[in-house]
C-alpha cells in the first residue's frame, strides 16, 4: 500500500528521543533551540506527530517545540487494554513527556482533534496550575463539558443539535477497530473525506507508514473515551489560560460543542476562524500565528502585573 501514502517531505525535527511511560516507550520529537520556552503539540486520532511538522518548524524560531506519537500511534507503544486508552492514561502520558522534557518549566500546549480533548484532561488536572502555562484547543471539546451540556439541553437536544448527533452517529460507527475498518479507510479514502468534507483542494494528507496501526489505536481511543464522558460528565475545571481556535467550517465539530466551556474556564479565549477541521495542514500559518500571539498576549499581561523593581 505504499503507492497510497503521502510521501511529500515535512520538516523534519531537531531532535528525537524517548520517553518510558511505566515500561512503554513514547517517541518524541523537537524542533528548535533546546533553550527556549517549551511548547507540546499533542495530535489527534489516526495521526502522528507528522500532522504538526509544518507548524512547529514555523515556531522553531521562537520556542522549543515539542510534539510526541500518542500511544498506540507512529513510534509509540501500543497498549493492549482498552482502559489503557482512557484520557487518565493518555493525559499521564502527556504529563511524562513534560516532566522529562521541561521537569522546571511550565509548558504551553495546543491540541488538534481529539488530541485537544487529551489535553482537556490535563488542563483540568490540579498538576497544570504550575506545569502548563496556556493551552490552544482546535476542533476538540472537553468532553465531559459538553456531556453536561448536553443534560442541561436534553429537553430541546432534537432541535438544537441536529449537526452534533451526526457527529456522534458517525463516531459510533467508527468505534469499532478491526480488519474491516482498515480496508475501508485507507489514507487515499481520507484524502477524498478531507477534500469532500473539508471543501477545499487535495492536500497532503501527511499520512504516516504506520496508518493501520494508528487507525486502529484511534478507534479504541473514541471507544473507550466518548460515550463514556458524554453519559457520565464530570464537573471539570482549569485556572490555565485557554484558547478556542473555533472552524466554523468544520463538518466533524459544530461550534456549539463549545458554548459550555465558559462556564468552567477561568481564563478563555475564543477566536473564530473560517476553517476546515485539518486546520495544522491546510492552515500551519494560521495555526502558528494564533499560538504565538496568545503566548505573546499572555506575557504582556504578566509583564504588567508584576511588581516593577525600585
Amino acid at each position: 500500500m505504499a503507492e497510497l501514502l503521502d510521501t511529500t517531505e515535512t520538516p523534519r525535527p531537531d531532535r528525537t528521543w524517548t520517553v518510558d511511560r511505566d515500561g512503554a516507550d513514547l517517541a518524541v520529537y523537537e524542533w528548535g533551540d533546546a533553550a527556549a520556552e517549551p511548547l507540546v503539540l499533542v495530535h489527534g486520532l489516526t495521526d502522528t506527530h507528522r500532522v504538526w511538522s509544518t507548524v512547529a518548524a514555523l515556531l522553531a524560531d521562537g520556542f522549543r517545540v515539542i510534539t510526541y506519537d500518542v500511544r498506540g500511534h507512529g513510534r509509540s507503544a501500543t497498549p493492549v487494554a482498552p482502559s489503557e486508552y482512557r484520557l487518565g492514561p493518555l493525559a499521564e502520558d502527556f504529563f511524562a513527556v513534560i516532566d522529562a522534557a521541561s521537569p522546571r518549566r511550565p509548558v504551553h500546549t495546543c491540541g488538534h482533534g481529539w488530541g485537544a480533548v487529551q489535553l482537556w484532561e490535563a488542563v483540568c488536572d490540579e498538576r497544570a496550575n504550575t506545569r502548563i502555562a496556556s493551552f490552544t484547543a482546535i476542533a476538540g471539546p472537553n468532553l465531559d463539558h459538553l456531556g453536561l451540556w448536553l443534560r442541561a439541553l436534553a429537553p430541546r437536544a432534537g432541535r438544537e443539535l441536529g449537526d452534533l448527533g451526526w457527529w456522534l452517529r458517525g463516531a459510533r460507527w467508527a468505534l469499532r477497530p478491526g480488519p474491516i475498518v482498515r480496508r475501508l479507510y485507507p489514507p487515499r479514502v481520507r484524502g477524498l473525506l478531507a477534500h469532500r468534507f473539508g471543501g477545499l483542494a487535495p492536500v497532503p494528507a501527511r499520512v504516516a507508514h504506520s496508518w493501520r496501526s494508528d487507525l486502529v489505536a484511534g478507534a479504541r481511543i473514541a471507544q473507550a473515551n466518548l460515550l463514556h464522558h458524554l453519559g457520565k460528565p464530570r464537573v471539570r475545571r482549569t485556572a490555565v489560560p485557554v484558547q478556542l481556535l473555533v472552524d466554523t467550517t468544520d463538518p466533524f465539530v459544530p461550534t456549539a460543542v463549545y458554548d459550555s466551556s465558559a462556564r468552567w474556564i477561568d481564563k478563555l479565549w475564543r477566536r473564530a476562524v473560517p476553517a476546515n477541521h485539518w486546520l495544522p495542514i491546510t492552515e500551519p500559518l494560521l495555526v502558528a500565528e494564533a499560538i504565538a500571539n496568545f503566548v505573546d498576549d499572555l506575557r504582556a499581561d504578566r509583564a504588567s502585573i508584576s511588581p516593577r523593581s525600585s
